[in-house]
């Protein structure tokens, strides 16, 4: 891994930072095509920087944290703001944060009583992650007047999101607690 700081790749998903507020302001100004300009470009610069780290073999650890962090800014500002606008429901709003902050808190607590431990995301955690931004992008779309993406399409996505982000959130407390408690296994074997 690269030492640099400021690489291409890091700079992409700091530009997708700086996309935060200004997709924020444009929903809650009711401007819904720019808003879904912009978060398209975010989502392009996602899968953008990533690409970019590797081609250059500039994979930096700044990077490595930067990037679901700028996701996760981007995701909760999204729902956020689509919710106090009506185009998401606050409920499901709730739910997907509370999922995410239950993972970071029960892994931030784990780590520090037994250690860092890598932890990769699942393939339910993958699916619900995409649930999240196609509904993100459903919601948005629909408040933009996109034709085919109606009120029926909207809900439909929005109780997909729902169902996978529990059962996700299910899974990863499962996980998580069979990782504490093989070290907590491991810690009294060796005591």
């Amino acid at each position: 891994m690269s030492t640099r700081i400021f690489t291409p790749s890091n700079q992409i998903t700091l530009l997708r930072l700086i996309f935060v507020p200004i997709f924020a302001i444009l929903v809650l100004d009711r401007h819904y095509r720019a808003a879904l300009a912009v978060l398209t470009a975010a989502a392009l610069s996602d899968m953008l920087d990533g690409a970019v780290a590797r081609l250059l073999k500039q994979e930096s650890p700044l990077g490595v944290a930067l990037d679901p962090i700028a996701d996760k800014i981007l995701m909760t500002t999204g729902y956020i703001t689509l919710a106090l606008r009506g185009a998401l429901p606050w409920w499901l709003t709730v739910l997907v944060l509370s999922r995410d902050v239950v993972i970071i808190t029960t892994a931030l607590v784990i780590s520090l009583v037994v250690g860092y431990r890598p932890f990769h995301p699942s393939l339910l955690g993958k699916a619900s992650t995409v649930a999240q931004i196609t509904t993100l992008f459903a919601g948005v779309c629909r408040s933009a007047h996109v034709p085919y993406i109606n009120a029926v399409l909207v809900g439909f996505f929005i109780y997909v999101t729902a169902a996978l982000t529990m059962a996700s959130a299910i899974h990863y407390v499962f996980v998580l607690r069979q990782r504490f408690g093989t070290s907590e296994a491991e810690n009294s074997a060796g005591s």
